[in-house]
């Protein structure tokens, strides 16, 4: 993954720091860079208390893409929305734009760790967490379900072709994603749920209390939480228990046809997210996901 020199490094993020501070007169420090995402720059930021204890700790976050601006700062006002009616997500501390025009927030720091495989118990912690989704409904303007609806209007034929063209595989796995897609037919996606946008075990910490924690919450929006179950369901390490745990939960959601409609379009992104940033690891992914594309299919 890139460093967080792409765009300035640690002189970025100290200009983007002292703003912050300047603005809502907090006293953060920057501490060191946290591996991040492709889209965005993530430092540990230390508090004033110098202490060095995880409630002295905040996170900062910030992209290089102005057009993200008014993304960031209506998730400001969803988080403390859905924060307010219990969700369990950090706070955001400070939002605001750099004289550059790039988007930043500040979220307290989430103690904890974070899981690499899909298991029976780890499924169990995270149904609760999915299920509190349920009604919060943070940004209609936002739909996650009708993306959904924009991006298969044509069964993804744009995604379908660039994965066909890596190959064997490739076309296995679209085939078996068209056959999904035609044996559902026409797909009615319910909204009113806040939807992570992006919900996978490494945006997930567990803290001590075993109460997880979901962070990397920016693209959050409305729809239906079968988008975040099909997301769940992409993921590399999955045991067969956990899978059978988290599609039953997300068939609850508004049937098999919804969960398989998200999951078609989360499996497709990944694949296609994969090709062109880590193409190396597709032939380890387009096996597993084809499989599932399949038994996905009633």
């Amino acid at each position: 993954m890139p460093d967080n020199d792409a765009i300035g490094g640690s002189a970025e993020a100290r200009r983007i720091l002292t703003r912050a501070n300047r603005e809502h007169r907090t006293r953060f420090r920057l501490d060191r860079p946290l591996t991040g995402g492709f889209q965005s720059h993530t430092w540990l930021l230390a508090g004033a208390d110098e202490t060095g204890s995880d409630a002295g700790r905040a996170v900062l976050k910030w992209s290089p893409n102005p057009g993200l601006v008014p993304r960031t700062l209506r998730a400001a006002q969803a988080v403390a929305e859905v924060r307010a009616a219990g969700y369990m997500t950090p706070a955001w501390v400070a939002t605001g734009v750099t004289e550059a025009g790039f988007p930043y927030h500040i979220q307290e720091f989430a103690p904890g760790g974070k899981a690499d495989r899909l298991t029976d118990a780890t499924a169990r912690l995270l149904v609760p967490l999915l299920e509190s989704q349920r009604g919060l409904d943070p940004d209609p303007e936002r739909c996650w379900s009708r993306y959904v609806y924009e991006s298969l209007a044509d069964g993804g034929a744009e995604l379908r072709r660039r994965l066909a063209a890596t190959g064997p595989d490739g076309r296995r796995f679209t085939t078996a994603v068209g056959a999904l897609l035609q044996a559902y037919g026409e797909v009615e996606l319910p909204t009113g749920d806040l939807v992570h946008g992006d919900f996978r075990l490494a945006n997930v910490v567990v803290p001590p209390d075993g109460r997880p924690v979901a962070v990397d919450i920016e693209a959050l929006g409305s729809g239906t939480r079968a988008y975040d179950y099909a997301t769940l369901l992409t993921e590399d390490e999955v045991d067969e228990s956990a899978w059978n745990l988290i599609r039953a939960a997300g068939e609850r959601v508004a049937g098999p046809d919804v969960l398989a409609y998200c999951f078609a379009l989360t499996a497709m992104e990944l694949a296609d997210f994969v090709r062109e940033r880590v193409p190396g690891r597709l032939p380890l992914l387009i096996g597993p996901l084809t499989a599932r594309a399949e038994a996905l299919r009633p």
